[in-house]
C-alpha cells in the first residue's frame, strides 16, 4: 500500500503539480522583468525629480540675491520716482522749448 500511495503521489506531483509550478515561476519571471523596468522608470522620475529640486533651489537663491540687491540699492524707489518725475519735467521744459525754436524759425521763414 505504501507502493502505491507514493507511485500515486508522484503521479499527482508530476501530472498535476509539476506543471503548475511551472506555470507559476514562469509567470513569476516575467513578473519579475516587469517590475524591474518599473524600478527603472522610478529611478528615472527619481533622477529628473532630484534636477528639478536643484534647479528650484538655484532659482530661489538668484532670487534671493535680486532682492537684496533691490533693497540693497543706492537708490531707493522712491529716489527712482522722484528722479523719474525729474527727468520728465526737464523734458517737457525742453519740449516747449524746441516748439518755441520751431514757431521762432517759421514766423522768420514766412517773414521772409
Amino acid at each position: 500500500m505504501n507502493k502505491e500511495l507514493s507511485e500515486v503521489l508522484l503521479d499527482f506531483y508530476q501530472k498535476i503539480l509539476a506543471p503548475e509550478f511551472a506555470s507559476i515561476q514562469k509567470k513569476q519571471a516575467a513578473h519579475d522583468e516587469k517590475f524591474i523596468d518599473i524600478i527603472g522608470h522610478f529611478d528615472d522620475l527619481y533622477k529628473h525629480l532630484e534636477k528639478l529640486e536643484e534647479e528650484y533651489q538655484m532659482i530661489t537663491l538668484g532670487m534671493k540675491r535680486i532682492e537684496d540687491r533691490l533693497k540693497g540699492s543706492q537708490f531707493p524707489r522712491e529716489d527712482i520716482e522722484s528722479k523719474l518725475k525729474e527727468l520728465k519735467m526737464q523734458f517737457l521744459h525742453m519740449q516747449s522749448r524746441l516748439e518755441a525754436i520751431e514757431r521762432e524759425i517759421t514766423t522768420k521763414g514766412s517773414c521772409s
